[in-house]
């Protein structure tokens, strides 16, 4: 029961929609190569990324029902990676994704089932009470793993995607992008101006215009070769109408990079993506966003009081080889990490005698520490 209406208190009514919400969002909008690009980078990330389980001290805790779950298989059909991309995948684009927790006969988890989103429903009892609803079927509240995306606004059961919410500014994106198509299309050509000096019959104009796409308009006859005659001109009504349209491509990326917190660097694949610090900016403006209500949830319905699952989100922000190389070394000189710490997250073998941190003062006096005394 509600403990405001255990002690006597009446809640003020919400308008609560109980309905999943209607987070449509259009075609030509989803298949923009700048929202594929965030969502499968995000989406990626969050799939290959190791779940960490942690205590209140922030001590890592093994935890073999996180890691069957999560990293092993979800179920039986369905790995826990492709598991993992297809949640956020789902939670990005409509803004919400469902898995149903399933338990055995003790009420342990042992797998994970995702739902399709749009069967779901929730629904509140005569008691207050709340569950889900799937295709027919009542599921308890505390079963049903919720990862949402961006927050709906005075409804705080559900969540949106960040397409929706910004379905105007997208428009534009979307009519951009369908120019930049038709404009390769036509073979580059852009708006042409036909000036005559005589007056031509509308017939004729319209038979001309119609000859002229038919045969110069189309990606394979760019290379064709165009004859006017009687004094006729061609002209481009924009010279610069590729540099526009490749600068208004470019902005329309940014403006989706920045809905979804990735890094513009990221979208163009320019060299600065391999910087560390634009890494460390994705993670925390990007990923640290995204995964802090689905660590919650996870937190919530699947492990016991106390202990916290988290992202580990260093095998992004670790970068190449040569630049991990260099960061591990510095994390090996001032003992925040051991040889084998180094070697085990770059995937080699540890080696008897390594896991022990040791400071080295001046590149040359190594510090015995507590444990290595």
């Amino acid at each position: 029961m509600n403990i405001l209406r255990l002690f006597g208190f009446k809640s003020a009514p919400m308008n609560i929609g109980w309905d999943s919400p209607s987070n449509y969002v259009r075609a030509d909008v989803t298949a923009l190569p700048a929202v594929q690009r965030c969502v499968t980078l995000i989406a990626n990330d969050v799939a290959r990324c190791p779940l960490v389980v942690r205590d209140a001290d922030f001590m890592v805790v093994e935890d073999s029902t996180i890691s069957a779950l999560f990293t092993t298989a979800a179920q039986a059909e369905l790995s826990g990676t492709d598991f993992r991309r297809w949640m956020a995948t789902e939670a990005l684009l409509s803004g919400n994704a469902f898995a149903q927790i399933v338990t055995d006969s003790m009420g342990q988890p042992v797998a994970l089932r995702p739902l399709a989103t749009s069967a779901v429903s929730l629904n509140e009892d005569t008691n207050g009470v709340l569950h889900w609803t799937y295709s027919g079927r009542e599921i308890d509240y505390a079963s049903m793993l919720h990862f949402k995306g961006a927050p709906s606004p005075g409804n705080p059961y559900w969540g949106t995607s960040v397409l929706s919410a910004s379905a105007t500014s997208l428009d534009a994106v979307a009519q951009t992008e369908a120019a930049w198509n038709a404009y390769t299309r036509s073979g580059g050509y852009g708006k042409l101006v036909f000036s005559h000096p005589g007056a031509l019959q509308p017939a004729t104009r319209d038979a001309m215009r119609t000859a002229f796409m038919s045969g110069h308009m189309t990606a394979a006859a760019a290379g064709t070769p165009i004859f006017v005659g009687e004094g006729m001109t061609v002209t481009s009504l924009s010279p610069s109408w590729g540099k526009d349209m490749i600068e208004l491509r470019a902005a329309g990326a940014r403006v989706v990079a920045n809905m979804f917190g990735v890094p513009a660097a990221y979208l163009d694949m320019s060299e600065a993506r391999t910087q560390p610090e634009i890494a460390q900016s994705y993670v925390s403006s990007c990923l640290e966003i995204w995964a802090s209500t689905w660590e919650a949830e996870i937190s919530n319905k699947l492990l016991p009081p106390g202990l916290r699952v988290r992202w580990d989100w260093s095998p992004v922000t670790e970068g190449d080889f040569k630049t991990a190389g260099r960061s591990y070394g510095k994390l090996v000189e001032v003992g925040v990490l051991s040889q084998n710490d180094v070697r085990v997250r770059l995937g080699f073998e540890p080696l008897p005698g390594l896991w022990d941190p040791k400071p080295v003062m001046s590149g040359v006096t190594t510090i015995e520490t507590d444990s290595a005394q």
